[in-house]
C-alpha cells in the first residue's frame, strides 16, 4: 500500500476565503481571542499564531475577526474526500487537518505517482485551499512528512528511515510524552528516539512513544477508519465579502454548485430537488426550494437555474454565507457519446429548457398537456408536469388550438361567417354529452375554410342553433 496524506495548514483561514485573495488582514481566533490562524496580509504586519487579539489590535486596526468554526472545518475535510473518490475508494479523514488517501492500486492508472500526485492537487487547489502532501508506505510517516517535509515520497519501508530521522520530535504531541519532554533529555529528532533502547524509553515515557514509531516505521499495523460518502450533500460556504447582489453571490455559488456535482458524480446519482439558503449579516435565512424535470448532476445547468431563479427574487443585502443541500436524488447512469445524436440527449436538452424556464418564470406557469377521458373539447385536456410521458388517445382530426370561450359567430341563411362567409369541407361531427354533471352539451362540429382559406373548427348548438368557433388549425 502507498498512502498519499494531504494536510492543510490554513485551513482555518482557507474556508474564509471565497474568491480572490483578501488584501485586508484576515485573523481566526479561539473562544480565548487567541490567534490561531492568519492570511498572508496579516503575517506581513508581524501578526503571529498565538497572539492575543488585543496586541494584534496595536499593529492594525482594520482587522477583520472571524471565530474558528471546528464544524466547517471538518465539513471542508469532508468535502475534500468526497472529490477524492475519483482517485480511490479508500479515504480516511484525520483530523484536526489531515486527509490520507491510498493510491498504490491507482498510480497505473493515473501514469505514475507524480502524475496522480499532481492531479490530486490541482483538484484540491480547485477546492480553493492550501495543501502540504507527504507519500509513505504507512499512513502515520505520510502525515508527519506532509507536516514537516511537504512534497516528500517514500516509496517502501526502507526508505522511511532517510526521510524520518530528520524530523523533530515535537511531532510526538500527545499521549503520556511530549517533544517538550524529550527535547530537555537531549533528544531531539526522531531518529534518536529510534535509537534509544527500547527499555529504557518504556521505563522513562511509557509505550506511547514506541507505538507511534512503530506504526511510522510499518513495525506494527495503523488501520484506518475509511470515510463514506453522507447519505444527502449538505454543505456550506462562507463568503469573505457580504454579498448584495446576485452577481456577487456567483463565485460562492459556482464552488458550493460543484462540490454537490463532484458528489452525485462519486455516487453516480443526479439530483431531483434541492435547497438553496442564503444568510444574512442579521442572520436571517431566506430558503430557495428547485425541482427539476429530471435528474441532473451538470454544473453549468444548475448554476443557471440558480442565478434565473435568484434574478427573479428579492434576495436580502449583506449576505455573508450559502448553504445547499440535496433533498431527492436519483440513480443515474453515465451517458455515451456517438457520432449521431441520441434520443435520450434530446430528452435531455428538453428537460433543462424546460428547468431553465421553470426557474425564469415560476413553476407554475410552465406545465405540460395531457389527453383527458372526455369527449368535450373543452375537458379533454389537462395540466401536468412537464415533461411527464403520457400515453396519448388517439382522436380524430382536432384542432391544436382551442379557444378558451367559444366566440358567438353571425350567419346569413344560417351559412355562418368570420371575416366573410365560412366553407364547409367537413361535418358534422355530433358530440352530445356531459348529462351527468350539469355541464352537458349537445353541438355538430365543422371543419371550415375561411376566405383566405384558413381551416378553422366551428360548432352549431343543436339547442340555440347559435354558430360557434372554437378552433383554428395550424
Amino acid at each position: 500500500m502507498l498512502w498519499l496524506c494531504l494536510s492543510f495548514p490554513n485551513l482555518s483561514i482557507d474556508i474564509f476565503s471565497i474568491g480572490d485573495e483578501i488584501k485586508e488582514p484576515v485573523v481566526i481566533v479561539e473562544s480565548t481571542n487567541t490567534i490561531i490562524a492568519s492570511n498572508n496580509t496579516s503575517q506581513q504586519l508581524g501578526i503571529q499564531n498565538g497572539m492575543a487579539l488585543s496586541a494584534a489590535y496595536v499593529l492594525s486596526n482594520f482587522i477583520q475577526v472571524k471565530h474558528r468554526n471546528k464544524n466547517q472545518e471538518i465539513k471542508k475535510l469532508e468535502e475534500v474526500a468526497t472529490s477524492l473518490f475519483k482517485y480511490s475508494s479508500q479515504i480516511s479523514i484525520r483530523l484536526p487537518s489531515s486527509v490520507l488517501v491510498e493510491i498504490g492500486a491507482s498510480i497505473k492508472l493515473f501514469r505514475g505517482t507524480q502524475s496522480l500526485k499532481n492531479q490530486i492537487t490541482q483538484t484540491i487547489t480547485d477546492l480553493g485551499l492550501h495543501v502540504h502532501t507527504g507519500v509513505s508506505p504507512t499512513p502515520l510517516a505520510a502525515i508527519w512528512l506532509s507536516r514537516y517535509r511537504s512534497n516528500t515520497t517514500a516509496f517502501t519501508i526502507n526508505d522511511l528511515s532517510q526521510h524520518l530521522d530528520p524530523l523533530p520530535t515535537s511531532i510526538i504531541e500527545s499521549g503520556d510524552i511530549s517533544g517538550m519532554q524529550l527535547h530537555d533529555v537531549g533528544i531531539k529528532t526522531i531518529g534518536q528516539l529510534a535509537r534509544i533502547p527500547r527499555s529504557a524509553v518504556t521505563q522513562r515515557w511509557g509505550t506511547y512513544a514506541l507505538d507511534q514509531l512503530d506504526r511510522a516505521f510499518g513495525k506494527k499495523p495503523d488501520p484506518q477508519p475509511f470515510f463514506s460518502l453522507p447519505e444527502n450533500f449538505n454543505s456550506e460556504v462562507s463568503l469573505n465579502l457580504p454579498a448584495s447582489s446576485v452577481g456577487e453571490l456567483l463565485f460562492g455559488l459556482h464552488r458550493i454548485i460543484q462540490s454537490m456535482t463532484t458528489y452525485l458524480q462519486v455516487k453516480q446519482y443526479g439530483v431531483i430537488q434541492f435547497e438553496l439558503s442564503i444568510v444574512n449579516e442579521e442572520k436571517l435565512q431566506h430558503d430557495f426550494k428547485f425541482k427539476l424535470s429530471a435528474p441532473s448532476r451538470n454544473p453549468k445547468h444548475l448554476t443557471h437555474l440558480v442565478q434565473e431563479r435568484l434574478n427573479r427574487e428579492s434576495i436580502p443585502s449583506r449576505i455573508e454565507s450559502i448553504h445547499l443541500r440535496s433533498i431527492q436524488e436519483t440513480p443515474l447512469t453515465p451517458s455515451s457519446h456517438s457520432l449521431l445524436p441520441h434520443e435520450e440527449q434530446s430528452e435531455l436538452s428538453r428537460s433543462h429548457l424546460i428547468d431553465q424556464l421553470q426557474a425564469r418564470v415560476g413553476e407554475k406557469s410552465v406545465y405540460g398537456i395531457t389527453v383527458c377521458a372526455d369527449h368535450r373539447p373543452e375537458k379533454s385536456w389537462g395540466e401536468t408536469i412537464p415533461g411527464l410521458h403520457q400515453h396519448y388517445t388517439k382522436l380524430n382530426h382536432r384542432p391544436s388550438w382551442l379557444l378558451r370561450i367559444p366566440k358567438a359567430l353571425t350567419s346569413v341563411s344560417d351559412i355562418p361567417t368570420l371575416r366573410g362567409p365560412l366553407t364547409i369541407i367537413d361535418g358534422p361531427e355530433r358530440i352530445e354529452t356531459g348529462w351527468w354533471d350539469d355541464q352537458g352539451i349537445k353541438r355538430d362540429y365543422f371543419i371550415a375554410l375561411t376566405q383566405d382559406y384558413s381551416q378553422v373548427w366551428i360548432y352549431k348548438d343543436a339547442v340555440s342553433n347559435q354558430w360557434f368557433l372554437h378552433g383554428i388549425f395550424a
